[in-house]
Formats: C-alpha cells, sequence, structure tokens
C-alpha cells in the first residue's frame, strides 16, 4: 500500500498532539483504513453515523490531512459534529491545508448546503469555515463533546463566495486521494 507508511506517521503525529480518536488507529493504521473503507460503504458505522467517505490531503506523497463527508441527517449531525470532520497534521498546520480540504470538498462533493461544526474555541476552525463562505447559525452546548460547539451552514461550492485561496506553493504537488486497502 503506497501511502500506509506516511498515513502511520500521520496517525502517530496526531496522536501524539492529543487528538485521542487516533489512539487505536495508530495502534493498528491498516485497520482503521479498513473501518474507514467499510465506513464509505454503509458497514461497521459508529451509531449515530451514516455512510461517510474519507478524502486524504497529500503534499509529495506525505498524508498532511484528513476529510470525512457524512452523508445523509440526524440529529447527531445537526448538533454535534455537522457533515464533515477534518484534520490537519500538527506540523502542517497553519498552511492552508484544512482550507484546501474544504474547498476542494465544496467543488468536488457538495451538491447542497450542509452543517459543518467545531468547538467555539477553535479559532482556527472557525476561520477556515468562515473563509469558505460558512455562515454562522448559532452556538450549542454539545453533552456529547462536553463544550460549547458553533454551527455553521456551508454552500457547494458555486454559492461561496471565498474570501481568498489556500495559502499552498503552487509548485508542491497537492492533491486529494481516496487510500484504498489492497
Amino acid at each position: 500500500m503506497k501511502y500506509l507508511a506516511s498515513y502511520q506517521q500521520y496517525l502517530a503525529e496526531c496522536f501524539s498532539y492529543g487528538l485521542q480518536k487516533y489512539q487505536a488507529a495508530a495502534l493498528e493504521p491498516k485497520s482503521h483504513l479498513e473501518n474507514i473503507i467499510a465506513h464509505e460503504q454503509g458497514h461497521k458505522l459508529p451509531s449515530n453515523t451514516p455512510a461517510t467517505s474519507s478524502y486524504f490531503c497529500l503534499i509529495n506523497d506525505e498524508v498532511v490531512g484528513t476529510i470525512r463527508y457524512r452523508r445523509g441527517n440526524s440529529p447527531f449531525i445537526e448538533q454535534v459534529i455537522g457533515h464533515t470532520g477534518y484534520d490537519t497534521k500538527p506540523s502542517s498546520r497553519g498552511k492552508g491545508v484544512a482550507k484546501f480540504m474544504l474547498s476542494w470538498l465544496q467543488e468536488q462533493v457538495l451538491t447542497e448546503h450542509i452543517i459543518v461544526t467545531c468547538e467555539y474555541n477553535n479559532i482556527a476552525s472557525q476561520k477556515v469555515i468562515e473563509s469558505c463562505g460558512g455562515k454562522f447559525i448559532n452556538q450549542i452546548y454539545s453533552n456529547e463533546k462536553a463544550a460549547k460547539v458553533l454551527r455553521f451552514q456551508l454552500p457547494p461550492k458555486e454559492e461561496a463566495k471565498l474570501s481568498d485561496q489556500a495559502v499552498i506553493n503552487p509548485n508542491i504537488d497537492i492533491a486529494i486521494k481516496s487510500i484504498v486497502v489492497k
């Protein structure tokens, strides 16, 4: 599998930086990727979660971010996790990766408005969402996250008014890919 070593480094760095959701994935990255593929097909899903597509942002074959798109609606999606979630490798933060991924999702995947959430103290994520045309809906308290959550409505690309393009060196090979386990 071409990107497995890079994905392992991504998981380890995210976990060591405090992203607890990557603990099991960092220990068993191939199994984690197999679960991601199952989620795409609607299998092995956590409760309250519809089929979920995951995409990986690569710069020069290095996994620097992931973005997930949850297809469908539920109160859990509408009020807690939103239709999309993304993570950027800690050493790649502040370089436009999250904005690139969210903008890519708008252009390549979205056909209608979606809900995007972030914790109220995650200013960087809030700025990414707003820079991609996300409109603030409200702030709620999420018992599941034990935190205040900001809710935004995000349009597909043709309706979004982006503040500016992602700040990524155009000479770098950057791509969004689905990684398939073989």
